[in-house]
Protein backbone atom coordinates (compact mmCIF):
# COMPACT_ATOMS: atom_id res chain seq x y z
CA UNK A 1 0.00 0.00 0.00
CA UNK A 2 1.18 3.44 -0.93
CA UNK A 3 2.35 5.54 2.06
CA UNK A 4 0.83 9.02 1.39
CA UNK A 5 2.98 10.39 3.78
CA UNK A 6 5.77 9.82 1.23
CA UNK A 7 4.26 12.27 -0.63
CA UNK A 8 4.42 15.46 1.92
CA UNK A 9 7.83 14.33 2.76
CA UNK A 10 9.04 15.02 -1.13
CA UNK A 11 6.60 17.98 -1.10
CA UNK A 12 8.46 19.69 2.08
CA UNK A 13 11.80 19.09 0.42
CA UNK A 14 11.31 20.68 -2.77
CA UNK A 15 9.14 23.50 -1.42
CA UNK A 16 12.29 24.72 1.22
CA UNK A 17 15.00 23.97 -0.98
CA UNK A 18 16.05 26.06 -2.60
CA UNK A 19 15.86 28.48 0.79
CA UNK A 20 18.91 26.53 2.40
CA UNK A 21 20.77 26.32 -0.94
CA UNK A 22 20.63 30.03 -1.47
CA UNK A 23 22.40 30.63 1.37
CA UNK A 24 25.48 28.53 1.24
CA UNK A 25 28.50 29.88 0.24
CA UNK A 26 28.38 30.62 -3.17
CA UNK A 27 31.69 28.77 -3.95
CA UNK A 28 29.89 25.63 -3.04
CA UNK A 29 28.44 23.24 -5.66
CA UNK A 30 24.55 22.67 -5.04
CA UNK A 31 25.28 19.33 -6.33
CA UNK A 32 28.45 17.48 -6.91
CA UNK A 33 30.02 14.53 -8.79
CA UNK A 34 30.57 11.31 -7.31
CA UNK A 35 33.91 8.71 -9.11
CA UNK A 36 32.85 5.38 -9.24
CA UNK A 37 36.53 5.03 -7.49
CA UNK A 38 36.99 2.75 -4.83
CA UNK A 39 39.28 4.31 -1.76
CA UNK A 40 41.96 2.35 -2.66
CA UNK A 41 42.09 4.22 -6.08
CA UNK A 42 42.75 7.21 -4.46
CA UNK A 43 45.51 6.62 -2.20
CA UNK A 44 47.36 4.86 -5.23
CA UNK A 45 46.76 7.97 -7.46
CA UNK A 46 48.54 10.44 -4.56
CA UNK A 47 51.36 8.44 -4.31
CA UNK A 48 51.88 7.71 -7.63
CA UNK A 49 51.70 11.89 -8.56
CA UNK A 50 53.35 13.21 -5.21
CA UNK A 51 55.40 10.34 -3.97
CA UNK A 52 57.39 13.07 -1.63
CA UNK A 53 54.70 14.94 -0.74
CA UNK A 54 54.16 14.93 3.33
CA UNK A 55 51.21 12.67 4.30
CA UNK A 56 51.61 11.87 7.57
CA UNK A 57 53.31 14.27 9.65
CA UNK A 58 53.96 13.24 13.65
CA UNK A 59 56.11 15.70 15.92
CA UNK A 60 59.63 15.66 13.81
CA UNK A 61 58.19 12.62 11.66
CA UNK A 62 57.22 13.02 8.09
CA UNK A 63 56.35 10.06 5.96
CA UNK A 64 55.74 11.09 2.27
CA UNK A 65 52.75 9.45 0.32
CA UNK A 66 55.30 7.16 -1.53
CA UNK A 67 56.36 5.46 1.87
CA UNK A 68 52.88 5.65 3.54
CA UNK A 69 51.89 3.45 0.14
CA UNK A 70 55.10 0.92 0.62
CA UNK A 71 54.40 0.09 3.85
CA UNK A 72 50.27 -0.20 3.23
CA UNK A 73 51.03 -2.86 0.43
CA UNK A 74 53.44 -4.88 2.49
CA UNK A 75 50.54 -4.74 5.63
CA UNK A 76 47.93 -5.64 3.21
CA UNK A 77 50.56 -8.73 1.65
CA UNK A 78 51.18 -10.20 5.49
CA UNK A 79 47.59 -9.94 6.02
CA UNK A 80 46.65 -11.78 2.69
CA UNK A 81 49.67 -14.52 4.21
CA UNK A 82 47.95 -14.82 7.33
CA UNK A 83 45.07 -16.06 5.31
CA UNK A 84 42.96 -12.79 5.95
CA UNK A 85 40.78 -12.09 2.76
CA UNK A 86 38.54 -9.49 1.16
CA UNK A 87 35.47 -8.93 3.08
CA UNK A 88 36.63 -10.23 6.63
CA UNK A 89 36.47 -7.21 9.36
CA UNK A 90 39.41 -6.43 10.93
CA UNK A 91 39.63 -4.10 13.86
CA UNK A 92 42.45 -1.59 14.45
CA UNK A 93 42.76 -0.29 18.01
CA UNK A 94 45.12 2.14 18.55
CA UNK A 95 45.34 6.18 18.89
CA UNK A 96 46.09 8.75 15.92
CA UNK A 97 49.60 6.98 15.17
CA UNK A 98 50.85 6.53 11.50
CA UNK A 99 50.63 2.65 12.03
CA UNK A 100 46.91 3.27 12.26
CA UNK A 101 46.43 4.98 8.86
CA UNK A 102 48.69 2.58 6.98
CA UNK A 103 46.70 -0.19 8.29
CA UNK A 104 44.25 1.26 7.37
CA UNK A 105 45.26 1.56 3.81
CA UNK A 106 46.09 -1.89 3.90
CA UNK A 107 42.44 -2.51 4.39
CA UNK A 108 41.32 -0.55 1.79
CA UNK A 109 43.15 -2.30 -0.56
CA UNK A 110 42.16 -5.90 0.01
CA UNK A 111 38.46 -4.88 0.57
CA UNK A 112 39.03 -5.69 4.36
CA UNK A 113 36.31 -4.48 6.76
CA UNK A 114 37.53 -2.29 9.18
CA UNK A 115 36.07 -2.57 11.98
CA UNK A 116 37.48 0.72 14.16
CA UNK A 117 37.82 -0.11 18.06
CA UNK A 118 38.39 2.24 20.57
CA UNK A 119 41.80 1.32 22.54
CA UNK A 120 40.15 2.49 26.26
CA UNK A 121 37.04 0.57 25.40
CA UNK A 122 37.34 -2.60 28.28
CA UNK A 123 37.77 -6.14 27.21
CA UNK A 124 33.29 -6.64 27.21
CA UNK A 125 32.48 -3.66 25.32
CA UNK A 126 35.58 -4.86 23.00
CA UNK A 127 34.23 -8.72 23.20
CA UNK A 128 30.52 -7.26 21.97
CA UNK A 129 32.00 -5.42 19.23
CA UNK A 130 34.24 -8.27 18.07
CA UNK A 131 31.18 -10.56 18.20
CA UNK A 132 28.95 -8.48 16.58
CA UNK A 133 30.95 -7.77 13.80
CA UNK A 134 32.72 -11.06 13.51
CA UNK A 135 36.12 -9.65 13.97
CA UNK A 136 38.69 -12.39 13.70
CA UNK A 137 41.84 -10.22 13.27
CA UNK A 138 42.74 -6.92 15.32
CA UNK A 139 46.11 -4.51 14.27
CA UNK A 140 46.53 -3.25 18.28
CA UNK A 141 49.35 -0.94 19.65
CA UNK A 142 51.54 -3.26 21.86
CA UNK A 143 50.20 -0.88 24.67
CA UNK A 144 46.61 -2.57 24.36
CA UNK A 145 47.75 -5.91 23.32
CA UNK A 146 46.88 -7.59 26.55
CA UNK A 147 42.98 -6.56 25.97
CA UNK A 148 42.90 -8.28 22.35
CA UNK A 149 45.23 -11.33 23.49
CA UNK A 150 42.77 -11.80 26.07
CA UNK A 151 40.14 -12.40 23.64
CA UNK A 152 41.97 -14.82 21.41
CA UNK A 153 42.05 -16.95 24.61
CA UNK A 154 38.08 -17.00 24.90
CA UNK A 155 36.56 -19.45 23.36
CA UNK A 156 33.61 -17.59 23.22
CA UNK A 157 35.58 -15.10 20.97
CA UNK A 158 35.73 -14.89 16.98
CA UNK A 159 39.14 -13.60 17.28
CA UNK A 160 42.08 -15.74 15.46
CA UNK A 161 45.23 -13.53 15.38
CA UNK A 162 46.19 -10.50 17.25
CA UNK A 163 48.55 -8.11 15.35
CA UNK A 164 50.68 -5.75 17.43
CA UNK A 165 52.61 -3.04 16.53
CA UNK A 166 55.27 -0.77 19.23
CA UNK A 167 55.72 3.10 18.91
CA UNK A 168 59.43 4.18 19.60
CA UNK A 169 57.72 6.39 22.37
CA UNK A 170 56.61 3.57 25.20
CA UNK A 171 57.81 -0.14 23.53
CA UNK A 172 55.71 -2.59 25.91
CA UNK A 173 56.44 -6.49 26.69
CA UNK A 174 53.58 -8.25 24.67
CA UNK A 175 52.93 -12.09 25.44
CA UNK A 176 54.14 -14.10 22.85
CA UNK A 177 51.89 -17.30 22.15
CA UNK A 178 50.47 -18.90 18.72
CA UNK A 179 47.73 -16.08 17.00
CA UNK A 180 50.01 -13.49 17.97
CA UNK A 181 52.18 -11.87 15.54
CA UNK A 182 54.62 -8.80 15.66
CA UNK A 183 53.91 -6.05 12.74
CA UNK A 184 57.45 -5.51 11.92
CA UNK A 185 58.10 -9.19 11.13
CA UNK A 186 55.06 -9.81 9.10
CA UNK A 187 55.84 -6.91 7.38
CA UNK A 188 59.71 -7.40 7.08
CA UNK A 189 58.71 -10.75 4.83
CA UNK A 190 55.68 -9.38 2.83
CA UNK A 191 55.85 -7.90 -0.65
CA UNK A 192 55.24 -4.65 -1.64
CA UNK A 193 53.46 -5.02 -5.18
CA UNK A 194 50.09 -3.67 -5.38
CA UNK A 195 48.06 -6.69 -4.10
CA UNK A 196 45.53 -7.43 -7.30
CA UNK A 197 42.06 -7.35 -5.46
CA UNK A 198 38.91 -6.01 -7.07
CA UNK A 199 37.36 -3.24 -4.46
CA UNK A 200 34.31 -1.53 -6.10
CA UNK A 201 32.78 1.97 -4.85
CA UNK A 202 30.13 -0.63 -3.42
CA UNK A 203 31.75 -2.73 -1.28
CA UNK A 204 32.04 -2.26 2.50
CA UNK A 205 35.00 0.06 4.11
CA UNK A 206 33.96 0.19 7.37
CA UNK A 207 31.76 -0.68 10.45
CA UNK A 208 30.90 2.33 12.63
CA UNK A 209 29.67 1.10 15.73
CA UNK A 210 27.26 3.20 17.97
CA UNK A 211 24.71 3.33 20.21
CA UNK A 212 21.32 1.73 19.27
CA UNK A 213 17.69 2.37 20.86
CA UNK A 214 18.44 -0.75 22.96
CA UNK A 215 21.77 0.95 24.43
CA UNK A 216 23.47 -2.24 22.83
CA UNK A 217 26.05 -0.34 19.96
CA UNK A 218 25.44 -1.74 16.46
CA UNK A 219 27.31 -1.46 13.22
CA UNK A 220 26.76 1.28 10.50
CA UNK A 221 27.59 0.01 7.15
CA UNK A 222 29.73 2.62 5.30
CA UNK A 223 30.64 1.55 1.97
CA UNK A 224 33.32 3.14 -0.01
CA UNK A 225 30.86 5.52 -2.17
CA UNK A 226 29.67 6.71 0.62
CA UNK A 227 33.54 7.53 2.62
CA UNK A 228 34.76 9.09 -0.80
CA UNK A 229 31.14 11.12 -0.75
CA UNK A 230 30.75 12.62 2.26
CA UNK A 231 35.18 13.20 1.80
CA UNK A 232 34.19 15.53 -1.81
CA UNK A 233 31.72 17.70 0.73
CA UNK A 234 33.70 17.91 3.68
CA UNK A 235 37.08 19.26 1.94
CA UNK A 236 35.10 21.23 -0.40
CA UNK A 237 32.78 23.04 1.71
CA UNK A 238 35.63 23.29 4.79
CA UNK A 239 37.64 25.06 2.30
CA UNK A 240 35.22 26.64 1.43
CA UNK A 241 35.49 26.27 -2.60
CA UNK A 242 39.22 25.81 -1.54
CA UNK A 243 39.74 29.42 -1.73
CA UNK A 244 40.13 30.10 1.48
CA UNK A 245 42.98 26.77 1.77
CA UNK A 246 44.09 25.51 -1.48
CA UNK A 247 43.56 21.84 -2.29
CA UNK A 248 47.30 21.65 -2.48
CA UNK A 249 47.59 23.35 0.77
CA UNK A 250 44.97 21.09 2.46
CA UNK A 251 46.13 19.77 5.75
CA UNK A 252 44.37 18.18 8.54
CA UNK A 253 44.91 18.68 12.37
CA UNK A 254 43.94 15.09 13.30
CA UNK A 255 43.00 15.51 16.89
CA UNK A 256 39.47 13.49 16.74
CA UNK A 257 40.18 9.98 17.36
CA UNK A 258 40.41 8.19 13.83
CA UNK A 259 38.04 5.13 15.26
CA UNK A 260 35.44 8.03 15.15
CA UNK A 261 33.47 8.91 12.68
CA UNK A 262 34.60 12.67 12.44
CA UNK A 263 38.27 11.91 13.29
CA UNK A 264 37.92 8.97 10.18
CA UNK A 265 36.05 11.55 7.56
CA UNK A 266 37.99 14.64 8.76
CA UNK A 267 41.58 13.32 7.98
CA UNK A 268 40.84 10.01 6.17
CA UNK A 269 38.12 10.85 3.70
CA UNK A 270 38.94 14.24 3.21
CA UNK A 271 42.67 13.87 2.26
CA UNK A 272 41.54 10.75 0.04
CA UNK A 273 40.26 13.50 -2.16
CA UNK A 274 42.25 16.46 -1.71
CA UNK A 275 45.88 14.33 -1.74
CA UNK A 276 46.79 16.29 1.76
CA UNK A 277 48.63 16.21 4.67
CA UNK A 278 47.35 14.76 8.31
CA UNK A 279 49.08 16.24 10.98
CA UNK A 280 48.47 13.43 13.65
CA UNK A 281 47.77 14.22 17.47
CA UNK A 282 47.61 10.75 19.37
CA UNK A 283 46.63 12.35 22.28
CA UNK A 284 45.01 15.63 21.85
CA UNK A 285 45.80 17.65 25.29
CA UNK A 286 46.34 21.41 24.62
CA UNK A 287 49.90 21.44 25.12
CA UNK A 288 49.92 18.23 22.29
CA UNK A 289 47.48 20.24 19.92
CA UNK A 290 49.74 23.69 20.32
CA UNK A 291 52.78 22.34 19.79
CA UNK A 292 51.12 20.15 16.62
CA UNK A 293 49.87 23.43 15.39
CA UNK A 294 53.17 25.29 16.04
CA UNK A 295 55.66 21.98 14.16
CA UNK A 296 53.24 21.46 11.59
CA UNK A 297 51.13 24.25 10.28
CA UNK A 298 47.83 22.44 9.98
CA UNK A 299 45.20 24.54 7.86
CA UNK A 300 42.17 22.35 8.54
CA UNK A 301 41.03 21.88 12.45
CA UNK A 302 38.10 19.46 13.17
CA UNK A 303 37.83 20.21 16.50
CA UNK A 304 35.08 19.56 19.50
CA UNK A 305 34.28 22.63 21.75
CA UNK A 306 36.64 21.48 24.72
CA UNK A 307 39.97 21.43 22.52
CA UNK A 308 38.95 24.93 21.49
CA UNK A 309 38.49 25.96 25.29
CA UNK A 310 41.59 24.41 26.15
CA UNK A 311 43.50 26.34 23.55
CA UNK A 312 41.89 29.59 24.43
CA UNK A 313 43.17 28.96 27.91
CA UNK A 314 46.78 27.83 27.35
CA UNK A 315 49.00 29.91 29.20
CA UNK A 316 51.57 30.36 26.24
CA UNK A 317 48.62 31.33 23.66
CA UNK A 318 49.02 34.77 23.64
CA UNK A 319 52.73 34.38 22.11
CA UNK A 320 51.99 31.41 19.85
CA UNK A 321 51.02 32.09 15.90
CA UNK A 322 48.26 29.42 15.23
CA UNK A 323 47.49 31.51 12.29
CA UNK A 324 47.81 28.22 9.59
CA UNK A 325 44.46 27.59 11.03
CA UNK A 326 41.65 28.63 8.22
CA UNK A 327 39.15 26.19 8.35
CA UNK A 328 37.84 24.82 11.37
CA UNK A 329 34.52 22.90 11.84
CA UNK A 330 33.52 22.22 15.33
CA UNK A 331 30.86 19.42 16.28
CA UNK A 332 29.53 17.32 18.98
CA UNK A 333 28.13 19.83 21.98
CA UNK A 334 27.33 23.34 21.52
CA UNK A 335 29.88 25.76 21.29
CA UNK A 336 29.54 29.03 23.20
CA UNK A 337 29.84 32.24 20.75
CA UNK A 338 31.96 34.11 23.10
CA UNK A 339 34.26 31.07 22.88
CA UNK A 340 33.99 30.60 19.32
CA UNK A 341 34.56 34.30 18.19
CA UNK A 342 38.20 34.51 21.15
CA UNK A 343 39.04 31.46 19.02
CA UNK A 344 38.57 32.84 15.65
CA UNK A 345 40.77 35.82 16.77
CA UNK A 346 43.25 34.32 17.55
CA UNK A 347 43.53 32.01 14.45
CA UNK A 348 41.56 34.90 11.61
CA UNK A 349 39.94 31.68 10.60
CA UNK A 350 36.31 30.78 10.75
CA UNK A 351 34.77 28.07 12.57
CA UNK A 352 31.84 26.17 10.67
CA UNK A 353 29.36 24.62 13.22
CA UNK A 354 27.67 21.40 12.42
CA UNK A 355 25.49 18.07 13.27
CA UNK A 356 26.24 14.69 12.04
CA UNK A 357 25.89 10.93 13.15
CA UNK A 358 27.83 8.00 12.48
CA UNK A 359 25.06 7.00 9.95
CA UNK A 360 25.74 9.74 7.96
CA UNK A 361 29.43 9.66 7.53
CA UNK A 362 29.83 12.91 9.93
CA UNK A 363 27.59 15.42 8.68
CA UNK A 364 24.20 16.52 7.71
CA UNK A 365 24.13 20.07 8.13
CA UNK A 366 26.72 23.06 8.61
CA UNK A 367 26.91 26.40 9.04
CA UNK A 368 28.77 28.33 5.85
CA UNK A 369 31.43 30.88 5.73
CA UNK A 370 29.24 33.72 5.33
CA UNK A 371 25.82 32.67 6.82
CA UNK A 372 25.46 31.22 9.98
CA UNK A 373 23.35 31.72 12.93
CA UNK A 374 24.56 31.05 16.69
CA UNK A 375 23.37 28.49 18.28
CA UNK A 376 22.32 27.07 14.87
CA UNK A 377 23.84 23.48 13.46
CA UNK A 378 23.38 25.45 10.19
CA UNK A 379 22.01 24.63 6.84
CA UNK A 380 21.32 21.14 4.86
CA UNK A 381 24.81 19.46 3.48
CA UNK A 382 24.84 19.67 -0.41
CA UNK A 383 22.81 16.66 -1.56
CA UNK A 384 21.29 16.07 1.47
CA UNK A 385 17.27 15.73 2.36
CA UNK A 386 16.13 16.31 5.57
CA UNK A 387 12.72 17.28 7.52
CA UNK A 388 11.25 17.49 10.64
CA UNK A 389 8.76 15.04 11.83
CA UNK A 390 6.68 14.17 14.17
CA UNK A 391 8.23 12.68 17.14
CA UNK A 392 5.21 9.72 17.59
CA UNK A 393 4.40 8.19 14.22
CA UNK A 394 7.57 9.62 12.46
CA UNK A 395 5.00 10.93 9.00
CA UNK A 396 3.44 14.09 9.79
CA UNK A 397 5.99 16.69 8.67
CA UNK A 398 6.15 19.85 11.23
CA UNK A 399 5.63 23.31 10.70
CA UNK A 400 8.78 25.40 10.49
CA UNK A 401 9.92 26.40 14.08
CA UNK A 402 8.07 23.36 15.82
CA UNK A 403 9.64 20.82 17.30
CA UNK A 404 10.07 17.25 16.18
CA UNK A 405 12.30 14.33 15.23
CA UNK A 406 14.88 15.18 12.41
CA UNK A 407 15.04 12.60 9.75
CA UNK A 408 17.67 12.53 6.63
CA UNK A 409 18.50 10.70 3.41
CA UNK A 410 21.42 11.50 0.95
CA UNK A 411 24.61 9.70 -0.59
CA UNK A 412 26.54 9.74 2.79
CA UNK A 413 22.92 8.08 4.63
CA UNK A 414 23.52 4.43 5.87
CA UNK A 415 20.79 1.64 4.57
CA UNK A 416 21.60 -0.49 7.04
CA UNK A 417 23.04 -1.82 9.99
CA UNK A 418 25.71 -4.75 10.18
CA UNK A 419 23.42 -7.98 10.39
CA UNK A 420 20.68 -6.29 12.60
CA UNK A 421 17.63 -5.59 10.66
CA UNK A 422 15.66 -5.01 13.78
CA UNK A 423 17.56 -1.88 14.30
CA UNK A 424 17.60 -1.01 10.60
CA UNK A 425 13.65 -1.42 10.84
CA UNK A 426 13.79 1.52 13.64
CA UNK A 427 16.29 3.65 12.21
CA UNK A 428 16.02 3.22 8.11
CA UNK A 429 12.23 3.96 7.18
CA UNK A 430 11.71 4.12 3.40
CA UNK A 431 14.74 5.79 2.66
CA UNK A 432 14.70 7.99 5.75
CA UNK A 433 17.51 7.92 8.19
CA UNK A 434 15.65 8.69 11.42
CA UNK A 435 18.27 10.24 13.60
CA UNK A 436 16.74 9.96 17.23
CA UNK A 437 17.45 13.65 17.92
CA UNK A 438 15.03 16.74 18.06
CA UNK A 439 15.04 19.96 16.29
CA UNK A 440 13.71 22.30 14.45
CA UNK A 441 14.18 24.04 11.00
CA UNK A 442 13.33 28.01 10.79
CA UNK A 443 12.13 30.03 7.92
CA UNK A 444 15.55 31.13 6.81
CA UNK A 445 16.26 26.81 6.36
CA UNK A 446 19.11 26.83 9.88
CA UNK A 447 18.66 23.45 11.88
CA UNK A 448 18.69 23.91 15.33
CA UNK A 449 19.28 20.62 17.17
CA UNK A 450 17.47 20.13 20.81
CA UNK A 451 17.86 17.00 22.25
CA UNK A 452 18.42 13.60 21.71
CA UNK A 453 14.82 11.93 22.47
CA UNK A 454 16.44 9.47 24.86
CA UNK A 455 17.68 12.21 26.91
CA UNK A 456 14.68 14.25 27.28
CA UNK A 457 13.62 15.07 31.22
CA UNK A 458 10.13 14.86 31.68
CA UNK A 459 9.43 17.17 34.90
CA UNK A 460 5.92 16.80 36.21
CA UNK A 461 4.67 15.65 32.52
CA UNK A 462 6.40 18.59 31.07
CA UNK A 463 9.36 17.90 28.37
CA UNK A 464 12.47 19.57 29.49
CA UNK A 465 15.34 19.51 26.62
CA UNK A 466 18.47 19.27 28.66
CA UNK A 467 20.35 21.72 25.67
CA UNK A 468 18.00 24.43 26.69
CA UNK A 469 18.61 24.39 30.04
CA UNK A 470 22.49 24.32 28.85
CA UNK A 471 22.49 27.20 26.59
CA UNK A 472 21.39 29.10 29.58
CA UNK A 473 23.69 27.82 32.15
CA UNK A 474 26.76 28.93 29.12
CA UNK A 475 25.21 32.42 29.01
CA UNK A 476 26.64 33.07 32.48
CA UNK A 477 29.61 34.90 32.66
CA UNK A 478 31.27 33.09 35.65
CA UNK A 479 30.57 29.30 34.23
CA UNK A 480 32.98 27.66 32.41
CA UNK A 481 31.60 24.52 30.85
CA UNK A 482 28.09 22.80 32.31
CA UNK A 483 25.41 20.19 31.32
CA UNK A 484 22.69 18.92 32.67
CA UNK A 485 20.42 15.13 33.71
CA UNK A 486 17.50 14.27 34.50
CA UNK A 487 17.21 12.23 37.41
CA UNK A 488 14.66 10.83 39.55
CA UNK A 489 12.23 12.60 41.98
CA UNK A 490 9.78 11.37 44.11
CA UNK A 491 7.12 14.70 43.29
CA UNK A 492 8.18 15.58 39.65
CA UNK A 493 9.14 11.48 38.39
CA UNK A 494 12.47 13.66 37.63
CA UNK A 495 14.39 16.72 38.33
CA UNK A 496 17.11 18.56 36.42
CA UNK A 497 20.40 18.44 37.92
CA UNK A 498 23.46 19.95 36.40
CA UNK A 499 27.07 19.83 36.63
CA UNK A 500 28.55 23.23 36.57
CA UNK A 501 32.60 23.83 36.11
CA UNK A 502 33.42 27.58 37.19
CA UNK A 503 35.78 29.68 35.66
CA UNK A 504 39.37 29.98 37.23
CA UNK A 505 39.44 32.65 39.69
CA UNK A 506 35.43 33.17 40.02
CA UNK A 507 32.92 31.58 42.53
CA UNK A 508 29.24 31.40 42.40
CA UNK A 509 26.81 28.92 44.99
CA UNK A 510 24.06 26.61 43.82
CA UNK A 511 21.69 29.26 44.61
CA UNK A 512 23.38 31.54 41.94
CA UNK A 513 22.97 28.94 39.26
CA UNK A 514 19.02 28.16 40.01
CA UNK A 515 18.44 32.07 40.13
CA UNK A 516 20.49 32.91 36.81
CA UNK A 517 18.59 30.20 35.22
CA UNK A 518 14.69 31.34 36.80
CA UNK A 519 15.32 34.24 34.63
CA UNK A 520 15.20 32.47 31.57
CA UNK A 521 13.47 28.98 32.06
CA UNK A 522 9.65 27.67 33.13
CA UNK A 523 10.15 27.10 36.92
CA UNK A 524 9.91 23.17 35.73
CA UNK A 525 13.10 23.63 33.53
CA UNK A 526 15.48 25.23 36.61
CA UNK A 527 17.50 22.97 38.14
CA UNK A 528 17.07 21.65 41.71
CA UNK A 529 20.56 20.07 42.23
CA UNK A 530 23.71 22.02 41.37
CA UNK A 531 27.27 20.13 41.29
CA UNK A 532 30.14 21.62 41.04
CA UNK A 533 33.06 20.02 39.32
CA UNK A 534 36.63 20.64 38.14
CA UNK A 535 35.98 19.29 34.84
CA UNK A 536 32.80 17.48 33.46
CA UNK A 537 33.68 13.87 32.35
CA UNK A 538 34.23 13.42 28.54
CA UNK A 539 33.60 10.64 25.86
CA UNK A 540 36.88 10.07 23.54
CA UNK A 541 35.32 12.98 21.11
CA UNK A 542 34.41 15.42 23.87
CA UNK A 543 31.06 14.70 24.63
CA UNK A 544 29.43 15.13 27.91
CA UNK A 545 29.91 11.30 29.22
CA UNK A 546 26.04 11.87 30.51
CA UNK A 547 26.31 7.88 31.30
CA UNK A 548 29.48 8.61 33.77
CA UNK A 549 27.58 11.38 35.17
CA UNK A 550 24.29 9.30 35.46
CA UNK A 551 26.44 6.82 37.92
CA UNK A 552 27.60 9.06 39.87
Amino acid sequence: MEKEWLKDFDADVEKWRHTWESRLDPEIPRHFEYPEYPLKWWFNKWAEETPDKPYLLLGDISLPYGICNDMSRRIANALLDLGVVKGDRVAIMAPNVPQYVMALQALFKTGMIEVPANPLYTVPELAHQFKDSGTETVIVMAMFASKAIELLKDPASPVKRVIYFQVPSGPVEVEKGEGIYDMNELIGKASNAEPDIEVTADDIARLQYTGGTTGVPKGCVLTNRMVISQGIRTSVVSAKGFTVVAKEDYRTLGAIPLNHVYGFNFNISVNLYTGGSMVLVPVPSPDNLLAAILKNSPTIFAAVPAMIIGLINHPDIASADISSLKGMFCGSAPLAVETLKKFEELTGGHIIEGYGLSETVNIITANSFTNRKYGSCGLVWPDTDLLIVDAETGTKVMPRGEFGEIISRGPQVISEYWQNPKETAVAVRDGWLYTGDIGYIDEDGFVFIVDRKKDIIICSGFNVYPRDVEEVLFAHPKILEATVIGVPDEKRGETVKAFVVVKPGETLTAEDVKNHCRASLAPYKVPTIVEFMEAIPRTTVGKADKKALQAR
